[in-house]
């Protein structure tokens, strides 16, 4: 009896393992289709983020990854043998995920950086809607939050929030760049204690936010990524010009000797150089952009600095990206640069210059004080002098702030256009 129990419990248990085998083989089969809710460990907890993946009528997959209602196409999208596969060409990195199970898919980001590949573990389960009772407390509105600096010093950084419900979204605009829509909830943990949790991962960006609603009303917690966390304090905003990035993207850059012309110079992708006295620039108002196809604030940026290239390039005026780029590749880094030409469909001259690397900008922009941003626009009147300099760049997230430094831009470009050699 005992040894035909035995046997009829080793027949169960394989009957379960060819069940289970079997669904998941039908399911790598199927093309996941639908939304699904992503997630990365951080340092201060879940990074969250979604992927809607759709079959077109042509049979092929299309994928976007969403950060509440900021939305953002992957290059390309493939299922094969139970294996998503999403590229993300612009960042030069791509999302791989593997079915274990119907309802839950594990893989890794993986992108080329500075310090060399990393890969970043990452779950997919299909979206589930979250929901709370009671009232929550309202965090809408603007923020000052503070940080420590190594040297002991704080920054200030501006933030804004929103909020509907349970549901909260934000954005961190420091100077050098807004981080994008951050997403998340207010939650209450105990008894009159909130709490508070945003994240955003977008191909660069692996943030998230993780902080409590203290009894004054201010807040106070931890941002983190992948390997750092550093903490923060925050009280909400009296006014609108404390911290205000647009503001203060004039005072952080400046040159040295403001009578001297800028000079500067690059490579283009027919391997042929250009600087400051090729024909192609001088005795022209000049735009000179300082960025990288790494930097998100840069693709926020490039559309602005072609519209303004088409709109006053019938009067004269010229603009020139210079690229810095993760590593010293010119193979590989005129691939991205052509990539990031064709997304935004640049029509003016990008030039590679240099690397991330420590001490390249000092190296080959050495009139350059205290650079601190990608991206960071240059304004050069016709003479080769500087007019203005703007680091950082407030993106659409940021909704009217976006349109003042649209609106600055335009202006200054007027200015440098109406200059005389």
């Amino acid at each position: 009896m005992r040894t035909a129990s035995r046997r009829c419990c080793g027949l169960i248990v394989l009957f379960a393992c060819l069940t289970s085998f079997s669904l998941l083989a039908q399911t790598a089969s199927k093309v996941p289709t639908g939304l699904w809710d992503g997630t990365i460990q951080g340092k201060a907890g879940e990074v969250n983020f979604g992927v809607d993946l759709q079959a077109k009528a042509d049979g092929t997959l299309q994928a976007t990854l969403m950060n509440a209602t900021d939305r953002q196409p992957f290059s390309s999208a493939a299922w094969k043998d139970g294996v998503l596969t999403l590229r993300m060409d612009y960042y030069d990195g791509v999302l791989t995920a593997h079915m274990v199970s119907p309802q839950r898919m594990e893989g890794e980001y993986s992108r080329q950086t500075s310090k060399g590949m990393v890969h970043i573990p990452l779950v997919l389960t299909p979206a589930m809607g979250h929901g709370h009772a009671g009232t929550p407390p309202s965090l809408a509105g603007d923020w000052i939050f503070t940080w420590p600096e190594e040297n002991g010093a704080e920054k200030t950084t501006r933030a804004s929030f929103q909020q509907k419900d349970w549901g909260l979204t934000g954005i961190i605009e420091p100077v050098s760049g807004d981080t994008g829509l951050l997403h998340g909830e207010v939650s209450w943990v105990a008894a009159g204690k909130a709490h508070f949790h945003l994240s955003r991962f977008d191909g660069i960006h692996t943030m998230a936010i993780d902080g409590d609603v203290l009894p004054d009303g201010s807040l106070k917690g931890e941002q983190g990524g992948i390997r750092a966390l550093e903490p923060f304090t925050a009280v909400r905003a009296t006014d609108t010009k404390t911290a205000d990035p647009n503001a203060l993207s004039e005072t952080l850059t400046h040159v040295k000797d403001p009578n001297e012309p800028f000079r500067f110079s690059g490579v283009d992708a027919s391997g042929k150089t250009l600087n400051q006295d090729s024909p192609e620039f001088k005795g022209k108002p000049l735009i000179i952009d300082i960025f990288g196809t790494w930097c998100p604030n840069c693709h926020d940026e490039a559309p602005v600095l072609e519209n303004l290239y088409r709109k006053y390039h019938d009067q004269g005026l010229e603009v020139v990206g210079l690229a810095y780029e993760y590593v010293d590749d010119p193979q590989r880094d005129f691939r991205q640069i052509a990539i990031y030409r064709e997304k935004f469909g640049i029509t003016f001259p990008l030039l590679l210059t240099g690397t991330t690397d420590e001490g390249q900008i000092a190296k080959t922009l050495p009139q350059l004080v205290n650079f601190g941003a990608f991206p960071t626009s240059i304004y050069v009147d016709r003479s080769g002098k500087v007019r203005a300099i703007l680091a950082g760049f407030t993106g659409p997230s940021t909704g009217e702030k976006y349109q003042q430094v649209q609106q600055r831009m335009d202006e200054l470009t007027r200015q440098i256009v109406a200059s005389q050699n």
